[in-house]
């Protein structure tokens, strides 16, 4: 779905606020209706895991490295969900947090168990052999500063909370108004975020985790 643009709704907002007027000569007014449209989707953004934007990409990880790039469309923000690995034909999670004891061991070569978050994925321990890693994430926020740029989340959402903060700016006098038909809103957008029986899990553990497999001792 294409949502509107940052120029459709900053005229559309001009014109909720009674300054239809203003046109392409708004010099600092026109500066400060845009982030309002652009600090709006971006605490939008950060306030759960928006589902159309959630998706994953396979990386390889060669042997004996425990790096690992983020992928390109999330490479900003780095909202990673859940890192997995095919193991034995099977896809398994690996548990999030590299503890200090660890480090002890990790250039035991074996296969993945643990992963940390830093300015690459850093896997636990290095890799025995190569290893698909899943990664899902969060997308950042595309561009949203030129007229043409398009919102990335739902745009009428966007569109309300920069008209609750602007009406508020401007001190008019239906700002609550505004602000109660955004939290409505958000009520309904929200919960198509969530699975039928109401819960979300941003993190699901695996059951038992697995034990790093010693060279000369478990593998060959």
């Amino acid at each position: 779905m294409a949502y509107r643009t940052l120029e459709t709704l900053r005229t559309t907002l001009l014109a909720r606020l009674g300054m239809a007027g203003m046109g392409a000569s708004g010099g600092a007014n026109l500066a400060l209706i845009d982030s309002f449209l652009a600090n709006g989707q971006a605490q939008l953004y950060r306030m759960q895991d928006w589902k159309h934007l959630i998706a994953y990409e396979d990386k390889t990880l060669g042997e004996q490295q425990n790096e690992i790039d983020y992928p390109d469309a999330c490479a900003r923000d780095q909202r990673v969900l859940r890192v997995e690995t095919k193991y034995s034909g099977q896809w398994l999670q690996l548990r999030e947090g590299i503890t200090t004891t660890m480090w002890s061991t990790m250039e035991t070569l074996s296969s993945p168990v643990r992963y940390e978050r830093y300015a690459q994925i850093l896997i636990y321990p290095r890799a025995n052999q190569q290893y698909t890693i899943r990664i899902w994430y969060v997308a950042d926020l595309g561009r949203f500063s030129e007229a043409g740029d398009a919102c990335t989340l739902e745009d009428e959402m966007v569109l309300l909370h920069a008209l609750a903060n602007a009406k508020a700016h401007y001190r008019q006098p239906d700002a609550p108004t505004y602000q109660g038909q955004l939290n409505t809103l958000l009520a309904s957008i929200r919960g198509q975020s969530f699975g039928s029986n109401g819960v979300y899990r941003r993190d699901t553990m695996p059951p038992q985790l697995r034990k790093p497999a010693v060279v000369g001792r478990d593998v060959p």
